[in-house]
């Protein structure tokens, strides 16, 4: 192919706004991406964003894009609830599909949108696509040979709540953006936020076998800019996992304050034969940047944000580098034909940890997994 891609935007909330726009106008992006055409279920939303970024077209509902735009990929960025019908939609159409994170609320969900995928054809990428940066390599590496036996892990993703972005407290349309969906079911801390936490424990310790959690509502209620919000969802959750390889680890996702010592995002692991602390977490992308290794041969491993690959001048500035990444993987992907990096399979399997974690906690029993990538 001998142009850039043509791209179509599902949703231009605050990630849009914040991140995935001003990435894709770059003149580096724009190379492989050409983004033609944005839809948001807020007519205004659509039309003030395709104005401020120079897109050609804007419409407020998926199928009216599908149809009257000439597409290549489809960005899925829309609330997770909506992530199965508008990425299923895109790839019965023919298109190249990324979808945001968590990637479909059910593991029948997202079933259907890798058979779909296959049967089509087309290539799917979802969120959040730790593989695109070296250190979780390193990470893995060091959690294979350094320590001996995995034991226990901990991981921590606190201390968040959508409705303190600072684009949500500004005036007009593109800033005074409604946070109500992630208090709905089928969102919350644990799809939204905790997703980064499983998505890297996974990449580091492999396919969870059986999980186990506790979940309860400790706020019912918020604010944002004068109006009311109920909590449909768990804001409090700590989910055990037992992975395939005999490591267990707990993952907590609650909208408290986060820890002084670790940060959002961190990992705590521990081995027969020494330990692995991931103490730095690069705060715009999410990013591991780095770890200690205390054992026979204790160190340090650091990385920068630059050593991803894609992210270079301006995108190192840009909020959500870890997004355009990822749609920039998937660009190459597609060019190259060959699968890409953040693969349906994983983002599947996090969604079953999170779906079962969910039943455990109603249940008070343990949950088996099927799925592993």
């Amino acid at each position: 192919m001998n142009r850039p891609l043509k791209a179509g935007l599902v949703g231009c909330g605050s990630l849009s706004q914040r991140g995935i726009l001003p990435h894709l106008a770059q003149p580096d992006a724009k190379e492989k991406i050409e983004l033609v055409a944005v839809t948001d279920a807020v007519a205004d939303r659509a039309r003030a964003s395709a104005e401020q970024w120079g897109i050609p077209r804007h419409f407020d509902d998926l199928h009216a894009m599908l149809d009257g735009a000439d597409l290549d990929l489809v960005l899925v960025v829309s609330p997770i609830m909506l992530h199965y019908a508008h990425a299923k939609a895109a790839i019965e159409a023919g298109k190249h599909v990324y979808v945001q994170k968590a990637m479909t609320v059910t593991t029948d969900e997202a079933d259907e949108l890798l058979a779909a995928r296959d049967r089509m054809g087309v290539k799917l990428a979802a969120a959040p696509g730790y593989e695109l940066f070296p250190m979780t390599a390193r990470l893995r590496e060091a959690a294979q040979h350094d320590l001996g036996a995995a034991y226990l892990a901990y991981t921590y993703t606190m201390g968040f709540g959508h409705e303190h972005e600072g684009i949500r407290q500004g005036e007009g349309t593109l800033r005074a953006i409604d946070p109500g969906w992630y208090y709905r079911k089928g969102a919350g801390p644990l799809p939204d936020v905790t997703v980064y936490a499983l998505q890297l424990i996974t990449s580091v310790l492999g396919p969870v076998r059986r999980v186990t959690a506790l979940a309860n509502t400790r706020r019912p209620e918020r604010e944002w800019r004068g109006q009311s919000i109920s909590i449909e969802v768990p804001d409090n959750n700590a989910v055990l996992m037992e992975f395939a390889s005999g490591a267990m680890a707990t993952a907590v996702g609650a909208d408290c304050r986060g820890s002084a010592r670790f940060p959002w995002g961190g990992f705590e692991l521990f081995g027969a034969a020494g330990t692995l602390e991931l103490y730095d977490v690069e705060p715009n992308s999410g990013y591991p940047v780095g770890f200690r290794v205390h054992g026979r041969e204790p160190r340090t491993e650091t990385a920068t944000l630059s050593d991803q690959p894609y992210l270079r001048g301006e995108h190192l500035q840009i909020e959500e580098p870890h997004v355009y990444a990822d749609i920039m993987d998937l660009a190459d992907a597609i060019l190259e034909d060959r699968p890409p990096r953040a693969t349906g399979e994983q983002a599947r399997h996090v969604v079953e940890i999170i779906e079962r974690a969910r039943q455990s906690a109603e249940t008070g029993r343990v949950q088996e997994l099927r799925t592993a990538f």
